[in-house]
């Protein structure tokens, strides 16, 4: 009798070490106590599990070394925009309103996490003003530094510049960079021949926009980011991006498709060296039209991006070509940046 008794007790014991282990186990893979744990994320009963996933996700992709603000977080069915963030001393309230996971019926994964995204940008930034963390969204999310070692180490076999020729970038202009370098899809969102993004001084000497795509650096001149049309600045972001993936990352079967879409043909007598046979109403822009296949490709790709219904009336074949060929295929995206822009 004795040894059942020993029996049944050595039993319980075993049942209750494997409930104890298992909710331990529970608990530790629990994204909602992850966040509270290592980012000092609550989130309320209006969130769900799956939810917390996309965000711990998103958290760890743009800030594994970052101390963001303590905060608690609400999903909202009456908020009129997507965000609404009230820093405080001590805590911050996160509000997001219902539609950044229902937008037009439907629950589109890469678009909830494209959302929850510009969120995360304006938590850790502290609405734009952390510097510190923009350069590291940058650094780890893009693969670009802003801060230059030695600007004429950096143009030795380009322009051959110094210091006194640049300026450092804006807080705003950083936020700018991200939020449309976030439109490419993710696995185009780090080239590693781009390493560094410039600001200089004089706009005269050069356009307002500039690849070195053998140098490794985009130069923008400091008065691009005073425009008062800021889609028109990031459509020429966007532009500048798309040199270095023609240059490095686009295969040579995509290139000679674009060139047969484009009706591209060499041409030595042209001083881009190329001549299309096809209708200026087909591109998207003259200078789409007066340059060379590369140029065709980044201006198409920028307007796809920025204005997609103005690629789309002057080529249905060209929109869907970059649609299937190079966002689809590379991963989805997601066209409006108004979250991160504030608007």
């Amino acid at each position: 009798m004795r040894k059942i008794i020993y029996l049944l007790l050595f039993s319980i014991i075993v049942l209750q070490l494997g409930c104890a282990t298992s909710r331990f186990a529970t608990k530790k893979g629990d994204p909602i106590l992850q966040l509270e744990q290592n980012y000092s994320v609550s989130l309320d009963s209006t969130w769900t599990t799956k939810h917390a996933q996309t965000l711990l996700k998103i958290l760890k992709s743009i800030a594994p070394t970052l101390n963001i603000p303590v905060s608690i977080w609400h999903i909202s069915d009456e908020l009129p925009k997507e965000i609404n963030i009230d820093f405080q001393t001590g805590q911050t309230s996160v509000t997001v309103g219902r539609d950044v996971f229902t937008r037009d019926g439907t629950q589109n994964p890469s678009l909830i996490d494209k959302r929850l995204f510009y969120i995360v940008v304006h938590l850790i930034t502290e609405d734009g003003t952390n510097r510190e963390a923009l350069k590291l969204i940058m650094k780890e999310r893009y693969g670009i530094i802003v801060d230059i070692p030695s600007y004429a180490l950096l143009t030795q076999y380009t322009t051959n510049e110094t210091a006194q020729h640049y300026s450092e970038f804006e807080n705003k202009d950083l936020m700018l960079m991200i939020s449309i370098f976030e439109e490419f899809p993710e696995a185009l969102h780090k080239i590693p021949q781009l390493r560094y993004v410039v600001r200089r001084i004089d706009r005269n000497i050069r356009p307002l926009a500039f690849s070195w795509t053998h140098n490794g650096y985009i130069e923008f001149a400091e008065y691009l980011f005073g425009l008062s049309n800021i889609d028109d600045v990031r459509r020429l972001i966007a532009h500048e991006k798309t040199h270095f993936l023609w240059s490095y990352l686009f295969s040579e079967q995509l290139q000679q498709e674009w060139i047969l879409l484009g009706g591209w043909y060499e041409d030595p007598n042209d001083p881009f060296g190329w001549s299309t046979t096809k209708d200026r109403s087909e591109f998207v822009s003259d200078y789409a039209y007066q340059g060379n296949p590369d140029e065709d490709m980044a201006e198409s790709i920028a307007y796809y991006l920025v204005y997609p219904d103005k690629l789309r009336s002057s080529s249905r074949a060209k929109y869907k070509f970059i649609h299937e060929k190079i966002m689809l295929t590379f991963g989805s995206r997601y066209i409006s940046a108004d979250a991160l822009l504030g608007r």
